[in-house]
């Protein structure tokens, strides 16, 4: 029930590995009806945070990924 947004690579500005940094993506949570910025370890894509907001932002033109289209 979750629809993310194109995914967006943030790198450390002191890294030294290609993937030394964060994924960040905007998220819908269909059965909240809310959304939500998913931070991702971008090395690990294990979840670093998750800032939710209290209502649903709408998607941009670029990058939405749906099933069953």
């Amino acid at each position: 029930g979750c629809f993310p947004t194109e995914p967006i690579f943030v790198g450390n500005p002191e890294g030294t590995q290609e993937d030394d940094g964060v994924i960040l993506s905007l998220v819908f949570d269909a059965t909240t009806q809310k959304s939500f910025m998913l931070v991702l370890d971008a090395k690990t894509f294990k979840e670093i945070a998750r800032a939710q907001v209290s209502h649903h932002i709408p998607f941009t033109v670029h990058g939405k990924f749906f099933t069953n289209c």
